[in-house]
């Protein structure tokens, strides 16, 4: 399916969305009159909590009898329109995928975490048995909304949050975005970095080539910390990239100036350190969380991203005693 992009300065009209819409939303966004008032034009919408504990079976069977209850039209016409981040996202494009055994879905991403990543490329997932996005299928959107006036509504730290998503997407293939920096405001960076994304998905759309693992760059170490500290996805992905970044380094695999361009880059934004984290963490407690991971290829390796420059990665299969070793490593040398 393909997914259209629409960058509007302002939310759409109830107009452009078929009679039969549902709308899903992140009930915090009530706090905005504007958007309160906009949502008030559909005759099924339903607040959500956002955040990891939205993505549960738990929530889903609630959302579900809710909306039997609420006597949903079970029309082909049916269309769930998500807004809100990732989490909301992921959630709504689930339940669109297996309702009814899959209902057009359309996503309106306000943070801009989601409006750079998680909304493009179709993968949602709910959380099962304390591990990320274990149940989940690939249902791309039809459209997604990029709403200039919601998405520059956040709080000025979203931005930081979402810079891991960034520094990812500049590292796999589109160096510039770092030589350049950012555009200021991000809005107008938008293009570029989800055009990089897309050009990866779209020669893997359903992950089983293997060319879109790529974009797990940061994620394996990333999604520990953030499981372990309640780290915020984007934060947890920038220090994740480190991690990468210093193994490749050790290994021979990244050169020194690019090593310190990625430092730099990570320090540049956000307050949590990787090595105090490191120092922290449980390694039983780690194993037991690689042991759950999606990315794994047998019971004792586990696929790996490293760096080996600016614009260039690589894909290798490592064991799961050599990642714990290199996190003990990287928790005494820095």
């Amino acid at each position: 399916m393909k997914t259209e992009i629409v960058y509007a300065p302002k939310l759409p009209q109830r107009s452009q969305f078929p009679a039969n819409s549902v709308l899903f939303y992140d009930r915090i966004l009530d706090r905005q009159p504007s958007f309160k008032q906009w949502r008030r034009a559909f005759s099924y919408a339903f607040p959500l909590t956002a955040g990891e504990s939205l993505k549960t079976l738990d929530s889903l069977q609630k959302i579900l009898k809710i909306m039997v209850s609420k006597g949903l039209p079970q029309t082909t016409e049916l269309t769930f329109i998500a807004v809100g981040g990732g989490s909301v996202g992921d959630f709504v494009g689930f339940l669109a995928s297996i309702f009814l055994r899959g209902r057009n879905f359309v996503q309106i991403p306000s943070t801009w975490l989601a409006a750079i990543d998680s909304a493009h490329g179709g993968k949602n997932g709910l959380n099962f048995n304390a591990v990320k996005n274990q149940i989940g299928t690939i249902y791309p959107a039809s459209q997604v909304y990029l709403v200039r006036t919601l998405l520059e509504s956040q709080p000025i730290e979203r931005e930081d949050e979402a810079f891991g998503e960034v520094l990812k997407m500049a590292i796999i293939n589109t160096p510039k975005i770092l030589q350049n920096k950012v555009k200021s405001p991000l809005f107008d960076s938008l293009p570029e970095l989800i055009s990089a994304k897309m050009k990866i998905v779209k020669m893997d759309p359903d992950e089983k080539r293997g060319a879109r693992r790529v974009l797990n760059l940061g994620h394996t170490v990333g999604h520990v910390l953030e499981s372990l500290f309640q780290l915020p996805h984007g934060e947890a992905v920038k220090l994740g990239i480190l991690f990468s970044a210093r193994w490749s380094f050790q290994l021979g695999l990244l050169k020194q100036p690019d090593f310190v361009q990625i430092w730099k880059a990570v320090h540049s934004r956000g307050d949590n350190d990787l090595q105090t984290l490191l120092g922290k963490i449980s390694f039983t407690e780690v194993r037991h969380l690689l042991s759950k991971d999606k990315k794994l290829v047998s019971s004792t390796e586990i696929d790996f991203i490293f760096i080996s420059k600016i614009g260039k990665v690589l894909r290798r299969k490592v064991s799961l005693d050599s990642l714990i070793n290199e996190m003990r490593r990287q928790k005494q040398e820095y």
